[in-house]
């Protein structure tokens, strides 16, 4: 083949790369701008969430999860069980380090809800749909829906064992469950199972969904970056955030070397692993009473050291 030609693949992959990277950045800042300088930034948070969380993102899984490779559904099994591994290994290394600490109650629940639920939706799916493409966010939506179980059980044993007030656990618990994201994995599957298609007329309409999905969850990311950090909490978000994003991908990633998972689950595992705390434990944190601004914290800065290292994720995904 012409060296020229090779030279010109690879020079218009660079200049697809950098405008995909552009573009991550430049939503990022723009929901931040958004956050510091506009008076009403948390009613805006608010609806653009509800869209992405109830409609974007839920037909986004649906329709992954209908047409996700063959490949990837049998993997299920060891998909759930390293979603439950990075779960558990942030949840006890964070246990231990605080098991005799003096630390009060509600500042141990929430660095043990940030270091236990990583960030699963809102900067994997664009990270994904960028760099892996749409057949990823079919092992997002496994992941995700085991980690919506998790949350429900284990987040509300988490939250209501570290508060002072008394706890409304179903409530919370049918709130986890009824997570539209959670109930479109279920129900991709069952269309999937009975053999339903999207009917052509609509495809046009799902691929603007997807990218509607990634610059919109990119935004909120940046409203969420707007807020105010603690700094007197920094000391305890770089504990949690140690734990959350260094050590627990160290290991999650060997035990990846040797499980033999096909090249995209494993890229998407590696990436889920790496991600900072959910915005969702925040969340959490506040309805229990913990302390949300550790929480918040937390979130924060782990968001922040993880954008410098995005450049290179082409790199960690073997893309040219």
């Amino acid at each position: 083949m012409n060296p020229s030609i090779l030279r010109c693949d690879d020079m218009q992959t660079l200049i697809d790369l950098s405008i995909k990277l552009g573009l991550f950045y430049v939503f990022i800042a723009l929901g931040f701008l958004v956050a510091r300088y506009y008076n009403k930034q948390k009613q805006l948070n608010k609806y653009v969430t509800f869209v992405l969380i109830n409609i974007l993102l839920p037909i986004l899984i649906i329709d992954t999860v209908m047409t996700a490779p063959s490949d990837i559904l049998a993997e299920l099994p060891m998909i759930v069980a390293f979603t439950i591994l990075m779960h558990v290994l942030g949840f006890g290394l964070m246990y231990l380090r605080l098991h005799r600490s003096s630390i009060e109650n509600k500042t141990k629940g929430s660095m043990l809800l940030t270091t236990t639920f990583p960030n699963g939706i809102f900067i994997p799916v664009p990270l994904i749909l960028l760099f892996i493409g749409e057949s990823g966010i079919a092992v997002v939506a496994i992941f995700s829906m085991t980690q919506m179980i998790l949350l429900a059980i284990v987040g509300t044993m988490i939250g209501s064992g570290y508060s002072d007030d008394e706890i409304g656990h179903k409530s919370m618990l049918r709130k986890v469950l009824l997570f539209p994201p959670f109930l479109a994995v279920i129900l991709g599957l069952i269309l999937s199972v009975i053999g339903f298609s999207v009917p052509v007329e609509l495809d046009l309409a799902i691929s603007y969904n997807g990218v509607a999905t990634t610059y919109l969850a990119l935004f909120v990311v940046g409203l969420g970056l707007g807020t105010k950090v603690a700094y007197d909490k920094v000391r305890m978000a770089i504990e949690s955030i140690s734990i959350r994003q260094l050590i627990v991908p160290v290991v999650v990633g060997i035990l990846l070397l040797f499980a033999g998972l096909s090249d995209i689950t494993t890229r998407v595992l590696l990436l889920e692993a790496m991600m900072p705390a959910a915005v969702i434990t925040a969340i959490f944190a506040g309805s229990f009473k913990l302390d949300s601004e550790t929480a918040s914290t937390i979130v924060t800065i782990g968001t922040l050291l993880l954008l410098p290292i995005v450049p290179f994720m082409p790199l960690l995904f073997g893309m040219p």
